[in-house]
């Protein structure tokens, strides 16, 4: 339980590093499609994705969110864009990146990114639409959405919203592990590996609006109950590895690829394809899914008034 307890305290640095590392390096990727992607994504939740005032805009909740170089800003806030962080909006990657194709520069910028100094330099991100998107403010409101379900022979609280995509990512593992095969007792080893399973847990740092996707209850912890001294999370790993980030892919623990596939079918994205691997971690972002269906579709998008914003390090995605 106190290491549970230390990864949930300690998972919203993954994403802080990611933030503070958009502001150092980027690539640019068409904010329109982004947008379109959120909405198509969350259709009961937002409306009109236009371009207006000189930037990017999609309506949600009656009010309209500025693109604002990432930061998705109201109206009255677009010009604090140095107040606020941009969110991520990565390409999601179909395969793990091995370590054994980074390059120098590239393993000096995770490690940078990964000191706690780093960290500290990081503004806080408007949550705004977030709020709306996933229908809570505050702890009260987000907990009012909150289900209990059964999942992989545990009891978690999530965000109603995901609770279905959940049971049916159970019946696909379950109904895998009971094939006869090499890959079904694969699963069924994996099912009783599991030592525990973490979804909803509120937390913030105080005086930020920063939150994880745990405090939404929109991602999902599996934890084994031996890692067999394999690693899983890089911030584990960095305590005792300066190399953390080169750690083969063979000398980590995952999950077996039928279970990654089951998860990302339903909209969620594996931490174990970040640079910054935290191969526990499942958290439900279907517009990661959906952006690059769009931008195959709509090459030519995103392009009025030149409007390409940057919102994710170009490092980060090779």
């Amino acid at each position: 339980m106190i290491q549970y307890l230390y990864s949930m305290i300690l998972k919203i640095l993954f994403i802080l590093i990611f933030i503070a590392a958009s502001n150092a390096a980027s690539q640019e990727i068409p904010a329109e499609l982004i947008l379109r992607a959120l909405n198509h994504c969350y259709p009961e939740r937002t409306g009109v994705v236009e371009y207006r005032d000189g930037d990017w805009t999609i309506t949600a909740g009656n009010e309209i969110f500025y693109w604002a170089e990432g930061r998705l800003l109201p109206a009255s806030l677009r010009n604090s864009i140095d107040l606020y962080s941009p969110f991520i909006f990565e390409v999601y990657p179909s395969s793990i990146p091995s370590p054994s194709a980074f390059s120098a520069q590239y393993i000096e910028d995770l490690r940078r990114y990964g000191r706690i100094e780093a960290r500290r330099e990081i503004e806080d991100l408007h949550r705004g639409l977030q709020g709306i998107l996933f229908g809570g403010h505050n702890r009260r409101e987000i907990e009012n959405n909150l289900q209990r379900i059964d999942f992989l022979g545990s009891r978690i609280s999530v965000h109603r919203d995901i609770a279905e995509a959940l049971r049916r990512i159970d019946t696909v593992i379950r109904n895998a592990a009971s094939e006869d095969s090499t890959e079904g007792r694969n699963i069924t080893a994996f099912l009783n590996s599991i030592g525990q399973i973490g979804g909803y847990n509120w937390r913030e740092i105080r005086g930020s609006n920063r939150m994880s996707y745990h405090s939404w209850g929109l991602a999902v912890d599996i934890q084994p109950r031996n890692l067999g001294g394999r690693s899983m999370y890089w911030l584990w790993e960095q305590s005792h590895n300066n190399n953390w980030m080169l750690v083969p892919l063979a000398n980590r623990w995952m999950p077996p690829g039928k279970v990654i596939e089951a998860f990302e079918h339903e909209g969620f994205v594996w931490g174990g394809k970040w640079p910054m691997y935290d191969n526990m971690h499942f958290e439900y972002r279907p517009e990661l899914h959906e952006f690059p269906r769009l931008m195959a579709a709509n090459p030519a998008a995103g392009t009025a008034g030149n409007d390409l914003h940057h919102v994710v390090p170009d490092s980060l995605t090779r």
